[in-house]
């Protein structure tokens, strides 16, 4: 089957040169404002394909449960009405506790639709041991008027808070005390749903999303129609939008990746959104083999951790890569960088595969800018990109020893925090350039126009004891190169202290290759933990010393979601697995450590 070839716009930066060394970055192509709501596109894709499918998600037979865009047009317009006739009132807002569904979708573009504020909330929160602590957090700043969940029964452990309890909830489950989403959708008439859409402003808030709070207490991310119709259109003016396209995706909804780029892009573009019930982790994993064996995507976004887990199972089964690559344009990833293994391993797969050279792109954004800063609107072709600046924003980057600081300023970026007026104000510069907290870097400073890459989190950075500044985006990125896909993640430690030293976690399929034992425990292997050696040897040879590595060791068990190591999104937070794991860091610097303390 023949692919379309992508449009990529020019590679090209403008730069203004400040006096005190500050550069401001933005795009040459011309930008022209978003008036217009990501839910102005249901009437129109009712009206002119009522029978594609929209949304469809796995039930309970194992089958596809699908709603087209005549029946997705319908609901919405149903569920919006029921919600003005129980009282719902522009600016009021509705919490949805559960995850990625056919329904959360119907709800949320209702209460955009209408001006009630969408505030999509991690399940985790509500399911995972201590995690109604942050729940309650959000809810005595959200105060919901609405809680939406797949499952009452499920969920009902958020009716222990209080601004919880007191909403009016809805539930697919029917469960009791909550109003059944089915009589929702049975609504008929719905002349003040009508009426109450064409009041809601471009520029008025439509959903609030938390942030995971890694570093302190969750903040509520305002995010209005205009920044998220401001992203899609800076994505589309770099390369060119698909015509109608077909994902299977994972990435959830409470986070502006899942929702403002993936969920919102194909509705705007037409397009089929399977919802995959699996998750980039390997005991998860092969839920998202067996969807895309049903579906063959036209694109994939995923993390690392996703694209070395698709790498490993299309290695083992060609027909699978059929299926996924056959036609498939494009390969995004974002957040953490990707490793060069595996990304050689894409280009090579796809191009045996289907004799496409498919594009990886990278992209850089936050939450706080719905998401688009910067995309790669090439095939990278080297870990750590992040692009140049899209269109419409400019680019703020202060020299902080060899990298800069990085600042945003654009229609996309949030007016600010939920109830917190201090946040906001410390959020922004005199300029009113948004303060990312990341720094980066040029590819190359005399081709600025080769783009940029990340270099780190200013949060995660630290000094060692001597006080020198270690910069863990660079020093993650080269270890995970010198190991050539043996490790699959891992957190550096060091502050306060003499040298770094690793945490890791294997990729059980490349150290298996390396193991001479079959069936053994990978992170005892000598032929594993001697093949990390040299190459940790050979990397300490190449880096200055506050880089290098004193020790490692090689943990059996997976971070941990319930502790907060992992994200959502499969990224592991480094100062949560620092924190969690404190006494296995104690022994990484201790003369009398255990077995499984391996000194470099």
């Amino acid at each position: 089957m023949s692919t379309k070839a992508l449009t990529f716009a020019p590679r090209e930066v403008s730069i203004e040169r400040r006096p005190d060394g500050a550069l401001i970055l933005s795009s040459p192509l011309e930008w022209k404002p978003c008036d217009w709501r990501i839910t102005d596109f249901l009437p129109s894709w009712a009206s002119t394909t009522p029978d594609r499918i929209f949304l469809a998600q796995r039930n309970a037979k194992g089958g596809w449960d699908e709603i087209t865009y005549s029946e997705a047009w319908s609901q919405v317009q149903a569920v919006g009405q029921s919600l003005l006739d129980q009282g719902a009132k522009p600016a009021d807002r509705l919490a949805i506790l559960s995850g990625n569904s056919i329904e959360n979708a119907v709800v949320s573009f209702a209460a955009m639709s209408i001006g009630v504020i969408l505030a999509s909330i991690s399940p985790n929160y509500t399911l995972m041991p201590g995690g109604l602590a942050r729940l309650k957090d959000i809810a005595e700043v959200l105060r919901p008027s609405f809680v939406f969940v797949q499952s009452g029964r499920e969920f009902s452990a958020g009716r222990t808070i209080p601004e919880l309890a007191a909403a009016t909830w809805i539930s697919v489950d029917g469960a009791p005390d909550t109003v059944p989403f089915r009589t929702l959708t049975a609504k008929t008439a719905c002349d003040g749903f009508a009426e109450a859409s064409r009041a809601v402003s471009c520029d008025a808030v439509a959903k609030i999303l938390f942030t995971s709070g890694s570093t302190g207490f969750p903040k509520g991310v305002l995010n209005t129609h205009r920044m998220m119709a401001s992203s899609l259109q800076m994505g589309s003016q770099l390369v060119s939008p698909p015509a109608a396209p077909v994902q299977v995706e994972w990435l959830p909804w409470h986070h502006t990746m899942g929702s403002n780029v993936i969920l919102h892009g194909i509705l705007k573009n037409g397009g089929t959104l399977y919802i995959d019930d699996g998750r980039p982790l390997p005991q998860l994993f092969h839920k998202t083999v067996a969807n895309l064996k049903e579906v063959s995507p036209t694109a994939m976004f995923n993390v690392p951790a996703g694209y070395n887990l698709l790498c490993d199972a299309v290695e083992k089964d060609l027909d699978l890569g059929a299926s996924v690559f056959k036609r498939m344009d494009r390969m995004s990833y974002a957040g953490a960088a990707i490793s060069k293994d595996t990304l050689e391993k894409l280009y090579r797969l796809t191009l045996s595969v289907t004799g496409r050279r498919i594009p990886v792109m990278s992209g850089y954004g936050t939450t706080e800018t719905a998401p688009t800063i910067s995309t790669t609107h090439w095939a990278t072709d080297r870990p750590g990109e992040i692009g140049l600046p899209a269109p419409g924003l400019r680019l703020k980057l202060i020299p902080v020893s060899d990298t800069y600081e990085v600042r945003v300023k654009g229609p996309n970026v949030t007016p600010g925090y939920l109830g917190r007026p201090d946040l906001t104000e410390m959020a922004f510069d005199e300029e009113g350039f948004y303060r990312i907290g990341d720094t980066v870097s040029f590819l190359d400073p005399q081709k600025p126009e080769l783009g940029l890459r990340f270099t780190g989190r200013i949060s995660e950075n630290f000094k060692l004891a001597n006080g020198t500044w270690v910069s863990i985006g660079n020093m993650r990125a080269a270890i995970l190169a010198a190991t050539r896909g043996v490790l699959l993640d891992m957190v550096v430690a060091g502050e306060n202290r003499e040298a770094c030293a690793l945490l890791c976690w294997l990729n059980p399929t490349e150290a298996a290759r390396i193991s001479k034992t079959p069936g053994a425990d990978l992170t005892s292997d000598p032929a594993v933990v001697g093949f990390l050696l040299d190459r940790f040897r050979d990397y300490n040879e190449t880096v200055g010393s506050s880089e290098r590595i004193c020790s490692f060791v090689l943990l059996k068990d997976p971070p941990s979601m319930a502790a907060g190591e992992i994200t959502d999104k499969a990224y592991v937070n480094q100062r949560a697995v620092l924190k969690v794991r404190s006494e296995q860091v104690e022994r990484l610097y201790t003369h009398e450590a255990g077995a499984d303390v391996i000194r470099v």
